[in-house]
């Protein structure tokens, strides 16, 4: 016991048993406050976790500082990309009493901070027998509407009708930094669009002032903090039928 006696104070007047007592209970003490505090640290993330994890925050976000028109705010699925540029076609109304207008709407953005010239390419169909090519210079990640109007004639018979659009994009600056994450897989295939005929009607044609709705609008340009969606909330306004007053 030699040894213990040297690591009591000499001036204790406490017994042997009782020093063992007191450095005992001092040893469970800091074990107690060891173990709390092991407990209440967060455990370190394994090497790259937390880069993956800021990563996929990111891509949910939709962005690195500008919106994803057609994804984050249209609630597009499946958008495709060709070239830097996500796009998308949509018909308006998407059912027609005949005769009428409908308006053919490509929906496009840059995906990338430098400039992008878009050629969209409609193939002949029945609803649009010469086909139509279109030519648009974007911005960098710029988003626009592009409106074609349609005359359905009232000789065309009740069906489903389709048409198919192709786009390619050229960068004349180069390529650029990308501004939208998440998937960018790039998708050059055809993209279609339904239009349904449900009947035909002997008054004026359905959205007869619609047929001056050509040419190109701007959505967003960065520094915009958010898409100015007005040129789509009117076309979602477009009549199926002819309105009662007429």
């Amino acid at each position: 016991m030699p040894i213990l006696r040297l690591l009591l104070p000499p001036f204790a007047g406490f017994s042997l048993a009782t020093w063992l007592a007191i450095y005992l209970s001092m040893g469970a003490l800091f074990l107690c406050l060891y173990v709390i505090l092991r407990l209440r640290r967060p455990a370190a993330a394994p090497a790259g976790e937390g880069e993956k994890k800021e990563e996929d925050r990111e891509e949910e976000e939709g962005s690195t500082g500008i919106p994803d028109v057609l994804g984050s705010v249209l609630k597009r699925s499946r958008v495709p990309e060709s070239d830097g540029v996500r796009w998308d076609v949509v018909l308006y109304p998407a059912t027609i009493s005949v005769p009428g207008y409908a308006v053919l709407t490509a929906i496009l953005q840059n995906a990338y901070d430098l400039p992008r010239v878009v050629n969209l390419e409609i193939a002949p169909d029945p609803l649009l027998p010469q086909g139509h090519k279109s030519v648009v210079a974007l911005k960098g990640g710029e988003a626009g509407i592009l409106r074609t109007p349609l005359f359905i004639s009232g000789t065309l018979p009740a069906d489903d009708y389709s048409l198919r659009a192709t786009l390619r994009a050229e960068a004349p600056r180069g390529e650029g930094k990308r501004l939208l994450r998440g998937s960018h897989r790039q998708d050059r295939g055809a993209r279609s669009v339904s239009l349904r005929v449900i009947s035909h009607h002997e008054r004026a044609p359905v959205n007869l002032f619609a047929y001056e709705w050509k040419g190109y609008s701007s959505l967003y340009i960065p520094p915009q903090t958010a898409p100015d969606l007005t040129e789509l909330r009117i076309l979602e306004e477009l009549l199926s039928i002819p309105a009662e007053n007429e």
